[in-house]
């Protein structure tokens, strides 16, 4: 199952509030943290007093078991190459020992064989004699290149659709109801949620496929 740690967040505003930072995400028993992935929400921390958001830019792990999907994630798409290559190495010796195969995407691009340029990927094959069931180990730097490749494994229907409740009423309970009826949904539906506050604006989005967001949609929309 997916693992995460709350960490004490102190706002500059002066609001003191917990956060969830996953260091592993596992969609098959939480399917709704890939559309958190996938909005860019994952890992982020909003402060409910000003809305102010910040990232905790960790490494982690993202494991999609229905669509053979393995990636160790580096947030910092600003890393050097040096560091790259040193990180690829580290998790190469690991993953050697139990057979699995690590690809590595460039964050850049360079020339191919061919001339044409594009992300440079290197394998290392499975160990011969050596049997796993596990997929191959990706290995990425910058949220950017994990999107690519979820994007990539899923169907139509399957990728990110978005919903937002949205209301410019100041008053708490206003709020608070807009925020429990997203959350019933999401509940119900296993879809994400996320609070986006404004000055004069409270948003509340709902993350999910767009099978979901659609089947949301239509439940939201009056009938007659």
């Amino acid at each position: 199952m997916s693992h995460s740690t709350k960490y004490v967040i102190t706002c500059p505003c002066g609001m003191v509030f917990h956060s969830r930072v996953y260091e592993y995400v596992n969609t098959r028993q939480d399917p709704q943290l890939r559309y958190a992935v996938l909005a860019g929400s994952l890992n982020v921390s909003t402060c409910p007093n000003c809305g102010r958001r910040a990232m905790h830019v960790r490494p982690f792990i993202y494991s999609d078991p229905e669509h053979s999907l393995l990636v160790y994630v580096d947030p910092s798409s600003d890393i050097s190459e040096e560091a790259q290559w040193l990180t690829l190495e580290k998790l190469r010796a690991v993953h050697q020992e139990v057979g699995i195969e690590v690809n590595y995407r460039f964050p850049h691009e360079e020339k191919t064989r061919s001339g044409e340029r594009g992300r440079g990927v290197i394998t290392y094959e499975r160990q011969q004699g050596k049997e796993t069931s596990a997929p191959p180990l990706h290995v990425v730097f910058g949220l950017d290149q994990l999107q690519e490749l979820i994007n990539a494994s899923l169907r139509q229907q399957e990728r990110l659709g978005r919903l937002a409740l949205r209301t410019h009423s100041q008053r708490e309970a206003e709020r608070g109801q807009l925020l429990d009826i997203a959350r019933k949904f999401a509940s119900e539906m296993q879809c994400q949620v996320d609070v986006e506050i404004l000055p004069a604006e409270y948003t509340v989005w709902l993350y999910g496929s767009r099978r979901q967001i659609g089947a949301i949609m239509r439940e939201l929309t009056p009938q007659g």
